[in-house]
């Protein structure tokens, strides 16, 4: 909409206080000429304070007012300037086009119709009341008021140009390019009407044709800010990123308060994964324009892809006070607290944006997605199946649907779902690594070996296009290391660990180094997440763990302790082994008493911290414990109960057990070479060699039998 600047003066100032007033006027409308609206400003109040005060100023001020976005005031300096000329039809005129801003449309309808009274043939009046009339859902008035216009502007290329915007606002794109084809036709140097071209082509998804409109437009104005902006967003729909981004710089460049050039700025950098620009543009948009509720979720969901997921919620808090019925801000909010395992809690914003919208497919998704995460399996298939009703195209909602089928052992129903999921998005990497994963399951080892390969495909060809996408390479990183491609996996975690915000790539780098003997290596990337993410226990004991295997075990209590103080329950564990390690087990078994429960783990430390004690009957009973909760490796349960009684000179009681495990596990050399030992502790050297033998004949290089059978050798 138009915002009429009046140049004129009603008349010149005689005093020198009205004369310096008068010269600030004049400043305050060069600079809003310029689009400089902050300055303009600044001249018109200080024009006022000398007193030149008539209702051309408040008319102007309300101009730098609507284009600093403050709408609001702006309403306010115009109705200044008609009560100072009640016949001003500017005024009039730019009062409706403040409340249209607002979208208080029956405001901006009333204001129209003053400006028409005073002046029955303005164009421009009757031309933004029929756009609004439409916007309000009445069409047939608005084609009423475009009839005026036409009757009072018929052969003029404005005409056209003005139904072509009026018939864009009605959503009927081929009619309006005609419309503007007719402007151009009648004036080819109509730059409004080759920008509406362009408009209307893009809409109609041509956009080749759009860009030589907008270059048209550009060519008869190279300061038409909006055919700038609008090309750059027609080449980011082209794929063409960087001649996009070119565009909106010199949208900015002509006028840095352009608002949807910093917000198509920002979509542009989300949309090519470099999300801190697309911050940086998104904020600089919110600083223009803070009742946006697009703006302030775009920026929360631009955190949310760089993992700073408890960082984006604000930010859909801030869209929700905008509009607290913007469903889309109440999932996204609910996403966020499912990223961060808080499933239960996501819950009620996924209600809340269904309440708003219960035909939310995306919402539909997420909540069965977070009720499956939270055990409730079939209630989470009952939704993700009905998202997938209303919008079938949608591949991780195949995917999610895959991951309940797989939780309730519906194997060859989650392979289809995948199927759909890869028909849709051939590239979507981790789809294929769940059906290997699936197909592995159900015995298919080298078809599973085929979906590996082509994850990895994928991984690399969308790295080549995103090198700096940081979740790519942790996906990557995590898919490599099942694969026992140990180095591979080390690059592709600390490539992600460089590009990301999140503690997840050093954590898994932390660990693999760990697991394969690097312990050195293994805490930089651990020391590196608490000192980039302190809040994260899961770097607290990365460093704790690395820092015990290194054998610096007061640094490990230190970090074990820092991690149980953040909240991580199996600091308690790592803690009461260190604590061990440095001579303190009364202070080990306090720690485990602290737990809120015991696993067999935690029983079988118990059990050596009453040994180290010298109490025998305790460890005993810690043993017998760790029987009853084990449902799986009751065998080492029992070589470990067998090992302690023989400590104790019990050696039968230690045979039993000896014997209990292999009766569980009889493949397992070493439960044959205790055995031995037994056996030997009671005497019966023949009973203890057979033993051996069937060790050796599990594993003729097993050391440990290899060496009892020497240590008996040398004692004859």
């Amino acid at each position: 909409m138009v915002l009429p600047l009046v140049l004129d003066l009603a008349a010149v100032p005689a005093s020198e206080d009205l004369a310096r007033g008068e010269a600030e006027f004049l400043r305050g409308n060069a600079h809003c000429d310029a689009r400089e609206f902050a300055e303009a400003l600044a001249c018109y109040d200080r024009a006022a304070a000398f007193g030149y005060e008539d209702h051309v100023m408040w008319n102007n001020r309300g101009v730098a007012l609507d284009g600093l976005g403050r709408h609001e005031d702006a309403i306010d300096a115009y109705t200044r300037a008609m009560q100072r000329s009640p016949t001003y039809e500017i005024a009039a005129y730019n009062l409706g086009n403040a409340f249209a801003q607002l979208g208080q449309f029956e405001e901006a309808v009333v204001a129209y119709d003053r400006a028409l009274a005073i002046k029955p043939v303005y164009a421009d009046a009757l031309y933004d009341k029929a756009l609004v009339l439409a916007r309000m859902g009445r069409g047939k008035a608005a084609w009423q008021g475009y009839e005026s216009l036409v009757r009072a502007d018929s052969a003029n290329a404005v005409a056209w140009t003005r139904k072509g915007q009026l018939l864009e606002e009605l959503n009927k794109f081929e009619a309006a390019v005609d419309a503007y084809k007719a402007a151009t036709s009648a004036d080819a140097n109509d730059g409004d009407a080759w920008t509406g071209l362009g408009d209307a082509l893009y809409a109609l998804e041509r956009y080749e044709e759009a860009v030589e409109a907008y270059d048209r437009a550009i060519a008869i104005d190279p300061r038409d800010e909006e055919a700038w902006n609008n090309k750059g967003f027609t080449f980011f729909m082209l794929g063409i990123h960087e001649e996009a981004l070119a565009c909106y710089e010199r949208a900015l460049a002509i006028n840095p308060a352009y608002k949807q050039a910093w917000y198509n700025k920002g979509y542009t950098f989300h949309g090519i994964n470099r999300l801190e620009d697309a911050v940086t543009a998104y904020e600089k948009a919110i600083e223009l324009d803070q009742q946006d509720e697009v703006l302030w979720n775009n920026l929360g969901n631009a955190l949310y892809n760089l993992g700073r997921y408890e960082q984006s919620i604000p930010y859909f808090e801030r869209a929700l006070e905008v509009n607290p019925r913007y469903e889309i801000a109440w999932n996204n909010i609910g996403n966020a607290l499912n990223k961060m395992g808080r499933h239960a809690a996501s819950l009620k914003y996924h209600d809340k944006s269904l309440e708003i919208k219960p035909d939310f497919d995306y919402a539909l998704y997420a909540k069965g997605h977070a009720l499956d995460s939270l055990g409730r399996h079939e209630e989470g298939l009952e939704l993700i199946s009905q998202s997938l009703e209303l919008n079938p195209n949608y591949d991780h909602a195949w995917m999610a649907k895959a991951e309940s089928l797989h939780h309730l052992g519906r194997l060859e129903e989650a392979r289809d779902s995948l199927n759909n999921a890869l028909i849709l998005n051939g590239a979507f990497d981790e789809a294929w690594v769940f059906r290997g994963q699936i197909l592995e399951e159900m015995g298919n080892a080298f078809e599973a070996e085929r979906c590996y390969e082509e994850a990895l495909q994928c991984f690399r060809a969308s790295l080549e296009l995103e090198p700096e996408n940081a979740e790519l390479r942790y996906n990557q990183g995590v898919l490599l290391e099942d694969l026992e491609r140990v180095e591979e996996a080390i690059d592709a975690y600390a490539g992600a660990a460089s590009r990301t915000h999140g503690a997840d790539a050093l954590v898994r780098l932390s660990a693999l180094l760990l697991r394969v003997g690097r312990a050195t290596d293994a805490l930089a990337p651990a020391e590196d997440a608490c000192s980039r993410h302190p809040s994260d226990s899961r770097g607290w004991l990365a460093a704790g763990r690395a820092s015990s295997a290194l054998g610096r075990d007061a640094d490990a209590e230190a970090a074990f302790r820092k991690a149980i103080e953040l909240g991580a329950a199996e600091g308690r564990l790592e803690l009461a082994r260190t604590l061990r390690h440095l001579g303190r087990a009364s202070d080990a078994l306090t720690i485990l008493d602290e737990m809120e429960s015991s696993d067999t783990e935690a029983s079988l430390l118990r059990a050596d911290l009453h040994e180290d004690l010298g109490r025998a009957e305790d460890a005993l009973s810690a043993c017998d414990a760790a029987l009853r909760i084990s449902a799986d490796g009751r065998d080492v349960v029992y070589r470990r109960k067998g090992g302690l009684l023989l400590r104790l000179d019990r050696p039968k009681e230690a045979l039993a057990a000896f014997d209990a495990a292999l009766g569980l596990n009889p493949t397992d050399p070493g439960a044959w070479c205790d055995a031995a030992r037994a056996w030997r502790a009671l005497g019966q050297e023949g009973r203890a060699r057979k033993m051996l033998d069937q060790a050796l004949r599990l594993d003729p290089g097993f050391p440990r039998a290899l060496d009892l059978r020497s240590e008996r050798t040398a004692s004859s």
